[in-house]
């Protein structure tokens, strides 16, 4: 006896198998059939790849961002199970949409198949469900953010909004409970849910067979094997290898910067959630549940009613007023999805932050190559100097500030702009033009400090003025950025000149011709112990003198001594110390690990 003919004498699995194979489709084999089966094969995939995943996943708020990124970078083949799974849930919210459509346009739903129709909206529920439970998993910036807003619409929801909202988010704020909810929700009550629905539409479509379009030719009928069969085959195969090139070009699936909520990112949903997130800005203030939860119920309701509405078969023409409204949502939502990138596309504010969010991607993944302490991912971030220094910069100093990309737009800015700051350039910059926008143009400063190649206002003064020679210039210039660069000068002409033309108003070692004069010491200029000193407390002497706080200069740079720690003090004044002088943030070298 055979080992197919003992199983089958104790399960009897060759009769319902030929009865499947064999089983006839009106009208033929046709390629409107293959959704459904090719939504079966993803939905495999998906328990493969996630049972997979399952092995080296964390799930806490200290642990999943590590967990994932080992996958990702350090776990072998990692990258391509995850890339896999990730690309396949994309799939899945097409290939249900798909399919649901095309069961509407066949008329599907018709009797006896209304309940059959039912399973598959919720079907389409559950891949949302697991689209909405997966995306925070890996608990990294966009999942996190992401996260935020989708919640935020759910607590909107009249009456239960708030209730639904703290059941899922597990508190006030996302943390823990939410991780450890949402990855219950994902892999143990969802799948049970959604096998549940595939059972009951599976038994359903052997109770009812195909349901063969209006026009279809009955006379003629193929069985399920070969030709359906191999077309849902093929197609499967066609997604598993666009999956597989998705997964190669992206090396996998995307991984920001770890989850930080105290953190300035621009939040934005998933892909299929957007046309919603989108329709909110039609919708403002208290009109914006219209949007999330007005329209969506609306659409919900025309769905399950539409068995009910188009009742009786015909051509697709004679059924465009049933089938109107669902050819407009499918419009609608192309259309706000399209308008929602397009618009994040000219939004420069969006681009810049999503460019710094790529730097703070790429530097966290380079120090989770040199290893993640106890405490995770984010305090790996924030004790990290390079990351640190850009939080402080952001948080203390960018509202006045402007450095790069960081701070208010050109126009805005109240302070000098520290782009290249130590610098010879940004030297002969205040040399020359002390009193532009966008150094002390637009500071209680103003005014203060003359131009060496400009005349003076006054007209008796502008007489006998006598412009600075271009060599004089770029030799003082070059004296200040060795000062920042702590290269020795002492006795250069660079040096004699600061003390000839320089000190009537500024300090050298202290000296000046001016006691009571605002202008700040040049020894040691913009190095990090100067600007330490300048973020500590401006008044102090060792970066401006007292005069420079006085109260008839309101508007002046506040003392930090008593709002920042010495230590993050020192970490801000060498990362300012850092980018002012050009060096980059992807370059900067990740701190040695401890032995």
């Amino acid at each position: 006896m055979s080992f197919g003919d003992w199983l089958n004498e104790r399960v009897g699995y060759r009769e319902p198998l030929r009865r499947l194979l064999d089983e006839p489709i009106p009208g033929g084999a046709r390629i409107g059939y293959v959704w459904g089966g090719a939504l079966a094969l993803l939905l495999l995939i998906e328990a493969v790849t996630g049972a997979l995943l399952m092995t080296a996943y964390a799930p806490s708020a200290t642990t999943a961002w590590a967990s994932v990124a080992h996958i990702n970078f350090t776990l072998r083949a990692g990258w391509l199970i995850r890339g896999l799974h990730y690309f396949g849930a994309q799939a899945l919210v097409i290939l249900v949409a798909v399919h649901v459509a095309q069961l509407a346009i066949h008329g599907a739903y018709r009797a006896p198949r209304e309940v059959g129709w039912f399973l598959k909206l919720g079907l389409l529920l559950m891949i949302l469900g697991f689209a909405f439970t997966g995306n925070p998993l890996p608990w990294d910036q966009d999942g996190y953010w992401g996260t935020r807003v989708e919640t935020g619409i759910m607590g909107a929801v009249p009456v239960v909004g708030t209730l639904t909202q703290e059941l899922v988010v597990g508190g006030s704020s996302l943390g823990h409970m939410t991780l450890t909810r949402l990855y219950a929700l994902h892999v143990f009550v969802l799948p049970a849910a959604t096998a549940l629905l595939l059972a009951g539409s599976f038994a359903l479509f052997r109770k009812h067979g195909f349901g063969a379009p209006h026009g279809a030719n009955l006379s003629k009928a193929d069985r399920f094997f070969p030709k359906q069969l191999g077309m849902i085959l093929l197609a499967g195969a066609v997604a598993l290898v666009v999956l597989f090139d998705l997964a190669a070009i992206e090396h996998g699936a995307p991984l920001e910067a770890p989850a930080d909520p105290v953190s300035d990112y621009t939040a934005r949903p998933a892909w299929y959630f957007r046309p919603l997130f989108e329709l909110r800005k039609f919708f403002p203030g208290s009109l914006e549940l219209i949007a999330t939860v007005g329209l969506p119920a609306v659409i919900g309701l025309y769905l399950a009613l539409l068995p009910f509405i188009d009742r009786k078969p015909g051509p697709l023409r004679a059924r465009l007023p049933a089938l109107a409204p669902l050819f407009l949502i499918g419009l609608g939502a192309a259309g706000l999805l399209a308008k929602s990138f397009a618009s994040d596309a000219k939004d420069e504010g969006y681009q810049r932050s999503q460019a710094q969010n790529a730097q703070r991607t790429a530097r966290a993944i380079a120090l989770f190559k040199q290893g993640v302490p106890p405490e995770g991912a984010l305090a790996m971030l924030r004790n990290d100097p390079e990351t640190r220094g850009e939080d402080l910069y952001k948080k203390e100093c960018a509202s006045c500030h402007r450095l790069n990309d960081l701070g208010p737009p050109k126009d805005k800015q109240t302070a000098p702009d520290l782009t290249g700051f130590g610098t010879k350039a940004w030297a002969l910059e205040v040399l020359r033009d002390p009193d532009a926008d966008h150094l002390f143009g637009k500071t209680p400063f103003k005014e203060m400090m003359p131009s060496v190649v400009k005349p003076p206002a006054d007209p008796e003064a502008a007489k006998v003025f006598t412009p600075m020679s271009a060599a004089d210039q770029e030799t003082i210039a070059a004296f200040l950025e060795a000062q920042a660069r702590g290269e020795p000068s002492a006795g250069t002409a660079g040096e004699k000149l600061v003390r000839q033309r320089c000190t009537s108003c500024h300090r050298l070692d202290g000296k000046t011709d001016d006691e009571e004069s605002a202008a700040p010491e040049l020894r040691g200029w913009a190095s990090v112990a100067w600007i330490e000193a300048q973020i500590a407390n401006p008044g102090s002497g060792k970066a401006y003198p007292p005069a420079a706080m006085a109260k008839d200069l309101e508007g002046h740079m506040p003392a930090f001594e008593e709002k920042i720690s010495a230590n993050d003090r020192k970490i801000l004044a060498a990362w300012v110390y850092r980018r002012g002088l050009g060096e980059a943030a992807a370059g900067a070298k990740a701190p040695e690990k401890k032995p």
